[in-house]
């Protein structure tokens, strides 16, 4: 028997929550995929969401591979790096992966210890 919970709000101790906040997983207002990688040696994953695996493209140049494939290819993905300076360079976007290039400053290629990246959709 399928049943409905009509609430405005939702209340637990002093946190009160407006239910016209909560989110469907579907909108595009939700993270589709996060990850955090080591970048240097061989690349590991240390805690990732919808991320099947990094690929070492070369020097600096990653591939992050979604485990379920995004509806298109018009996903915002934001990558950070290290504790530098760095340029980060979009290199692509598709339903299945979001790839970048990472520049130190002086312009040259460079792995990097931490990589971070999320995509909205």
């Amino acid at each position: 028997m399928a049943s409905n919970l009509v609430v405005d709000t939702l209340t637990k101790g002093a946190v009160t929550l407006n239910t016209d906040e909560l989110v469907d997983v579907n909108n595009t207002r939700v993270c589709k995929a996060w990850v955090n990688f080591n970048g240097t040696g061989t690349v590991a994953i240390r805690a990732s969401y919808n991320v099947s695996s990094i690929t070492d493209n070369g020097t600096g140049w990653y591939s992050v591979n979604f485990s379920v494939a995004l509806a298109d290819n018009d996903a915002a993905p934001l990558f950070n790096s290290g504790t530098q300076r760095n340029t980060i360079e979009m290199d692509a976007v598709t339903s299945a992966l979001a790839e970048v290039t990472i520049k130190n400053s002086a312009g040259a290629t460079t792995d990097q210890s931490i990589v971070t990246c999320i995509v909205f959709r």
